[in-house]
């Protein structure tokens, strides 16, 4: 795969990176930031044509999400998060999509954690909850929530047997931000918890993330919500991953470590380090996109992946994005002292890299 360097112009990128600090600091995008995402319609590349979006394909999302996370991991993610959540218009009417998704500032904030109970009302659901981790929820225009399905006496609805559960978006002033995020890497992402008391959500709002797209037909909307996740995730590890590489260089190439009359460059134990890891890196990344390729041409094709091609996928993925925390672990202590002034970008693309090393979707526990 080619340098996500390539995907970005230099005027966009001397933006991003030098308002990263301003993000961490304010925990949210600078305005100067959003305009440049509402102007290159980074929140529609993955909303349907049909309505006004530009219904990217996922290869394509996949290589500038990861080219924004190289460029800068708050931008970066919240772009991912706030496209990713864009393509949920591909799951409503024609007329609901149209009225929400072809405005370029439209972005979705939310939650995969079924934290909320809907309850039946005529004409739609009554919600209520608090979902945490929504990203983007200090410049989103709508929230998206699942919830648990109730009856209009408040008994659980099953299906199959199994407790039923949808999702939901709403207008983002029915909904609570608490501005509550405080984690120690992507700071400007104001993913904060948010709340929905009582509020209204008619039928046409309500949609359904466990099966195809039953209005959008193109291949974005075939492909298993699941795996689209997982590669989403896997994509900002490894575009991060990137960029350490390139900060570690540097500074090697100007450092000798205390006691030594060596660069750290030229130092042969921390110089096999980097090249053992970093090929592993590379080539791990060079597999997932080669498995993204495959596996789209199916869905392109109008066919299905199979349940162990998608199964495969996922761990060529998530086994991309370990080889991407394996490569940056390995490295830090190189470092040495350098590493730890926060106010540095190779601290700050360390600390982001951690951080969403840490999503569940990546956890090598998650089966």
């Amino acid at each position: 795969m080619a340098h996500p360097a390539g995907l970005i112009d230099t005027g966009s990128l001397r933006l991003m990176r030098s308002l990263a600090f301003e993000a961490e600091h304010n925990r949210s995008l600078p305005p100067a930031v959003l305009d440049l995402i509402y102007a290159r319609r980074w929140f529609q590349l993955m909303v349907p044509r049909a309505c006004g979006g530009l219904e990217t394909s996922l290869p394509e999302a996949v290589q500038l999400f990861e080219a924004l996370a190289w460029a800068e991991a708050n931008t970066g993610w919240c772009v991912n998060l706030g496209a990713g959540a864009n393509m949920f218009a591909g799951y409503f009417d024609a007329a609901t999509a149209t009225s929400i998704f072809s405005d370029p500032h439209t972005c979705c904030a939310g939650s995969g954690a079924v934290s909320g109970r809907a309850t039946r009302a005529e004409g739609g659901y009554r919600l209520s909850g608090r979902w945490k981790y929504a990203s983007g929820a200090n410049h989103a225009t709508h929230f998206t929530a699942n919830a648990w399905l109730l009856d209009e006496g408040g008994k659980t609805i099953e299906q199959e047997g199994q407790p039923a559960f949808r999702s939901f978006i709403v207008p983002a002033g029915q909904a609570l931000n608490h501005r509550n995020w405080n984690a120690i890497g992507l700071r400007g992402t104001s993913s904060n918890d948010f709340e929905i008391k009582d509020v209204f959500v008619p039928d046409a709002q309500v949609f359904n993330l466990q099966q195809a797209s039953a209005f959008a037909g193109g291949p974005l909307y075939r492909f298993p919500f699941a795996r689209l996740a997982v590669i989403d995730m896997a994509c900002m590890l490894t575009g991060i991953a990137l960029r350490f590489m390139e900060l570690y260089e540097a500074l090697a190439i100007g450092k000798k470590p205390l006691h030594s009359d060596q660069l750290l460059w030229n130092n042969p134990a921390a110089r096999s380090v980097y090249e053992c890891r970093g090929k592993a890196f590379l080539a791990a990344r060079a597999e997932m996109y080669a498995a993204l390729g495959e596996i789209w041409r199916l869905y392109e094709a109008g066919r299905e992946a199979a349940p162990e091609v998608q199964n495969t996928f996922d761990n060529i993925a998530k086994g991309a994005a370990g080889s991407a925390r394996d490569l940056i672990n390995a490295l830090y202590p190189l470092c040495g002292m350098s590493i730890l002034d926060s106010d540095t970008e190779l601290n700050k693309v360390w600390r982001d890299a951690m951080t969403v090393s840490q999503h569940y979707l990546l956890s090598p526990l998650k089966a």
